[in-house]
């Protein structure tokens, strides 16, 4: 896979990924795969923020998953 994803970059995306996701999970997801896709060509998928952003990632499906789930059928 080719990035052009560099340190300042990475961290940037990483910063907003976090902490300035207003539109929700669904958001915060959009922002953090393809963060998490730079991280793994850059840093490599057992780099440890990486697996931090990974683990995230798989809160974000599995709460996503669960509420769909559990929404009424119409």
């Amino acid at each position: 896979m080719d990035s052009d994803a560099c340190d300042e970059a990475i961290e940037l995306h990483r910063v907003i990924g976090f902490w300035s996701c207003p539109g929700g999970l669904v958001e915060a997801r959009r922002m953090l795969e393809p963060l998490h896709d730079d991280m793994c060509v850059v840093y490599g998928p057992d780099d440890e923020d990486t697996v931090e952003i990974a683990e995230a990632l798989a809160r974000i499906h599995l709460t996503l998953d669960s509420t769909h789930r559990e929404a009424p059928e119409s």
